[in-house]
């Protein structure tokens, strides 16, 4: 395995979520109205008689004084929604970690969302970043650790499908790389033509579950594949790669913002390889080589 050529892929497939969740910003700020408030760390104060589209604040407080209006929504992200007396939120007024606040006379239009009111002395010791970490990674490897018991079932089963969807990683890295994101992309363009039809509601259902189940398999065969670059396996995969494997992704998730990036974007390979090799039914040596340049001749897992 062309280890140089693999990060080029993965600094390619990162670069495009990155120019998409960018793009979707700038589209949206640009619909947007000039008197949006957002700010971070801070408090938000809206002073009275004062009119704006939307506040949100991230790590603190929306304070809405007398007679203020806040025409959209009022969202404070580790700290409280304050409305003063006469003060107006036209759309819904969201806490999460911290509460919502109203003195006589003030009104809310939309819903009044409160959440997670006890993570406060989160955001209060830890800061909003620390927070989200916290709250990040305890996900991410509460996942892991499903992945790890799934996978260890799946290994007494079906070892050799496992084999050989590791394999396809092995030989055909940049395809299993593209089919994954070509699914992805597939799944979610599926679901928004089809939703709110008769054939979305029967279907849908049925291709989340196929969704969650192939992925759920291709974050098996990333732990394996992983696991096997550190423990090139003599004869077969072993409970002790796909251990390994799994704590390496453990410690990458740690890693602040990039981690989880990072476990995101090596389990798009495994998505796509259980998609290539039509979930390990498929020898990677008869699937058509494509990019020859970048995949070369790689040896095949376990042999």
């Amino acid at each position: 395995m062309n280890w140089k050529k693999i990060r080029l892929l993965v600094i390619t497939l990162l670069s495009t979520l990155v120019v998409i969740f960018v793009s979707g910003i700038a589209v949206a700020n640009n619909g947007a109205r000039i008197r949006d408030v957002i700010r971070m760390d801070t408090d938000i104060t809206v002073a009275e008689n004062q009119v704006v589209t939307n506040a949100i604040a991230l790590g603190n407080s929306v304070n809405i004084l007398s007679g203020a209006q806040v025409r959209g929504d009022a969202v404070a992200i580790g700290g409280d929604v304050n409305l003063a007396t006469n003060a107006r939120v036209d759309g819904d007024a969201v806490a999460i970690g911290g509460q919502v606040l109203t003195e006589e006379g003030a009104s809310i239009g939309g819903r009044e969302v409160v959440m997670f009111t006890n993570a406060r002395v989160l955001f209060d010791r830890f800061g909003l970043f620390g927070t989200v970490y916290l709250v990040n990674t305890s996900i991410y490897v509460l996942s892991l650790l499903i992945i790890f018991i799934f996978g260890i079932f799946l290994l007494l089963l079906l070892p050799g499908h496992l084999q050989t969807i590791t394999a396809t990683i092995n030989q055909h890295p940049f395809k299993s790389g593209i089919w994954g994101l070509g699914g992805i992309v597939a799944v979610t363009l599926f679901v928004t033509l089809f939703a709110g039809s008769i054939l979305g509601a029967l279907l849908i259902p049925i291709v989340q579950l196929a969704f969650a189940v192939v992925g759920l398999l291709g974050s098996v065969v990333t732990g394996l594949w992983v696991g096997n670059k550190i423990l090139p396996p003599k004869n077969s995969i072993s409970f002790r790669q796909f251990l390994v494997g799994m704590l390496i992704l453990a410690l990458i998730t740690l890693i602040p913002v990039a981690g989880s990036l990072i476990v995101l974007m090596l389990n798009l390979f495994g998505f796509g390889a259980v998609l290539l090799s039509r979930v390990g039914t498929v020898q990677p040596e008869t699937i058509q080589k494509g990019f020859d340049q970048q995949e070369g001749t790689v040896q095949t897992s376990g042999t």
